[in-house]
């Protein structure tokens, strides 16, 4: 089930905008170690919707998207996922011009199916500098985070009915 909840916090030290949290989680009927393994290669990044590859530099990976407004380009950086004791961690992070600087952590944890079959939760939180002065707003960032976690499902549970 999809909960998308925008949290803005405010910061006590300088008068600089609010940053915006917003959180998206998901089941996926997959365990979360084969869930895990699809965000450990290149093409993690082509499960965001919306997204086209411009090109490769530093490490970071140079996208294209089509905003409401106007097309945006943006510099990501992906962490591939990381276990814990309870779950798998990835974090990645955007930038560009008339975007808020957004950082990421995607965490996938271990959740019984109602048939008692492994499955996984997947939680995102999306933190960003905020939305004024940007081509992004929370609605259309809430549709792209759910639109992600729904491809991740997607490939998730396609690989697991093929094994």
């Amino acid at each position: 089930m999809l909960q998308p909840v925008t949290e803005p916090t405010a910061n006590a030290q300088a008068p600089q905008p609010a940053a915006t949290r917003t959180r998206v989680s998901r089941h996926i009927e997959a365990d979360p170690t084969s869930t895990a393994l699809l965000l450990t290669g290149p093409t993690a990044i082509d499960l965001w919707p919306g997204l086209r590859r411009v090109a490769e530099v530093s490490g970071r990976v140079v996208v294209e998207t089509d905003l409401p407004e106007r097309p945006a380009a943006a510099s990501v950086r992906a962490l591939p996922p990381q276990r814990t004791p309870t779950a798998y961690v990835t974090r990645f992070e955007w930038a560009g011009p008339g975007l808020p600087a957004t950082s990421a952590e995607l965490t996938l944890s271990f959740e019984a199916a109602a048939d008692g079959a492994s499955g996984t939760l997947a939680e995102l939180l999306l933190t960003g500098s905020g939305f004024s002065g940007t081509v992004l707003d929370e609605p259309t960032l809430t549709a792209m985070a759910e639109g992600f976690l729904a491809n991740l499902a997607h490939a998730a549970e396609s690989r697991n009915r093929a094994a």
